[in-house]
Formats: structure tokens, sequence, C-alpha cells
């Protein structure tokens, strides 16, 4: 369960208490002690599915189940401070004479997101690029995006939604067969203990990890994917809904109904660029971009081009509020 600041809001009366359920995170850490058990209660829903949970007196945003209700007394135990917060909720916390528990469903989602985080998404067919060949042309470079698109729809972390599509006759069969799940050569059966998984079919233990994958993405709001764009060419492709640093104005549009902020960052090692990661932060007013390069020689070889290639983004309709080119920092 995902926790953010907000701003303090009224008390609700305690009913009852919930039994464990995933970790919480939060990205602007409060001074919360490790080991350190806290009495929280639950305050309202939120739109995201989130709920606010009065923790130590301080308003945080967290993923809770279906079952936890607004009043609900909660006993936390900080169980990692960094790089998010990740709190374990402990069963038998009295708030009322009726307490509730969790599905078999509800257990196994809260082992699977308890394991370590699954490897990033790649295309369906992994050994494959996405082109043959380095795009030459115009009109190969124009159709790369959509190309990239089609990576990250067929990786598996869509599958449901495309059933539901394919049920509807907005999706081919040939088209879901493309994807993780529809490669699996017979449908897995899932142990509902983990512990079992290290023993299962390979079958299983694809089909747990791509669950996985979805859960983690669901969890993080981060879509990641990893893999060649073309032969020799690798990239790392990251897509982040509300970024950790702006926690506060996520629950802010979440209650106003203003559109979010999006986040996508792309790393790569090119043959004369060297080391290149590209941030893009898109708002509803505009896009920021930062690039980082490798080298003193290669950031300013950037930004003698900084204009000519903002004005060619601009030409497409996009809308740049800032253009900042940097040296990666020494790790």
């Amino acid at each position: 369960m995902s926790a953010t600041p907000t701003d303090a809001i009224s008390q609700t009366r305690p009913v009852s208490a919930v039994t464990p359920v995933p970790d919480a995170t939060q990205s602007d850490t409060p001074a919360f002690i490790l080991g350190q058990k806290y009495r929280a209660q639950i305050g309202e829903r939120l739109t995201n599915g989130h709920s606010l949970v009065n923790v130590a007196g301080r308003w945080l945003q967290m993923r809770m189940p279906a079952s936890a209700n607004p009043g609900n007394i909660l006993e936390l135990t900080l169980i990692e401070q960094s790089p998010r917060l990740k709190f374990l909720l402990h069963s038998g916390t009295q708030g009322g004479n009726n307490p509730t528990t969790l599905s078999p469903a509800g257990r196994l989602i809260a082992q699977l997101l308890s394991q370590p985080a699954p490897p990033a998404m790649k295309t369906a067919n992994e050994a494959a690029p996405l082109l043959p060949i380095p795009p030459a042309t115009g009109r190969e470079r124009i159709q790369l995006p959509a190309q990239l698109q089609q990576a990250l729809s067929a990786s598996g972390l869509f599958y449901e939604a495309h059933l539901v599509q394919w049920l509807s006759g907005n999706r081919s069969l040939q088209q879901l067969r493309q994807e993780p799940q529809g490669k699996l050569p017979a449908p897995a059966t899932v142990s509902t203990t983990i512990t079992d998984s290290a023993t299962a079919s390979p079958v299983a233990s694809q089909a747990v990890s791509l669950i996985q994958q979805q859960l983690h993405t669901l969890e993080t709001g981060t879509i990641q994917w990893r893999g060649e764009i073309w032969p020799g060419q690798t990239m790392e492709w990251d897509i982040t809904e509300y970024p950790d640093d702006q926690g506060k104005e996520q629950a802010d549009n979440e209650k106003t109904g203003k559109s979010g902020r999006w986040q996508t960052r792309i790393h790569l090692q090119l043959p004369n660029l060297g080391k290149i990661t590209a941030t893009i932060m898109i708002e509803p007013q505009g896009m920021r971009i930062r690039l980082d390069a490798d080298s003193d020689e290669i950031t300013r070889q950037l930004r003698k081009e900084q204009i000519t290639l903002a004005s060619a983004m601009q030409t497409t309709g996009l809308t740049i509020r800032a253009m900042d080119i940097q040296q990666h920092e020494a790790t």
C-alpha cells in the first residue's frame, strides 16, 4: 500500500480492525523510527483507490484492502525506511467487535507483493529486437514510437483489459496470443503458497512472475521495459504516474479532478554520445526535458543543439516548457 503525506482532515469514528495487508510506502519520509509500532486510523477513501491514514498524527496515503473502512484502528510497524517507508499491518488490532479477514485471493496478493520486485517487462518475443536495423529514413523514425507502444501493449501487463476487448470484438485472438500469457502452453495453476512456487512447473512459475509484474505496476504506478530496439542497441524505459516528489499534489489533483503528471525516463548507451539519460516530465501545461550525458564534451555538444532539438519537437505540436542538459552525477 502506497503512502504519501497530505493535509490534515477531521478524524472519523473508529470501527472494526483489519488483518495484514501489503506493505506501505511513502516518498517524503517523516521522522518515523524503524521497528517502532504505531497506532493508526483510516480516514476517507480517495478516488485513486488509496485511503488517508493517520499515523502518529501524520496523514498519509495508503493502499488498503477493500474490507478496510473509514474509522478502522490499525497497528503498524515500520519495517523499512529507504528508499520508501514500508509498514507491516498487524492482525488482532482492537477497533471493534467484528474484525474482518482477507480472502484467500487477498492473502495471495499480499504474499506476491512481499516478494522481491520482478524483472522489467520486455517484448512478447524477448529474443527479437523491435527493429531489424536502425531507422535510416524519416518514415522509419516516425514509426518507432508506435512500435514502442506496441511493445508495451504486448508486454502482458494489460492482458486482462485486452481480454475484455476481445470479448467485445475489439481485439483479435491472434493479438492475445502474442502476449506472454497467450504463449503459456497450458492454463497455469498458481499455488497459494509462495514457498511452493520454487518447485512448481515452469508454466506455473512464469504465471507467478507475470502476476508479480502486474501487481508491482499497480503498486508503484511505474511501468518498466528493457530490451533491444534494434540489434546491439539496448534501451531501459520507465514510465511513472505521479513521481515520488509530487505526492501531495497528486492528492490535491484527485480531489479537484485535475489531470496529473507523468514522467518517462529512457537510458541509452549510444555509439557516439555514450551513456545518455533522457527524463521527460509531462504536465498539463507542457513538457520539461532533462538530458544527462557521460562527459563534459558531450554535454557541451548537446547544449549547442539544444535550441534546434526543442524547435524540432515543438513543430510536432509539443509544448516544451523547459530543457536542461547536464552531466551525469558521479556515483
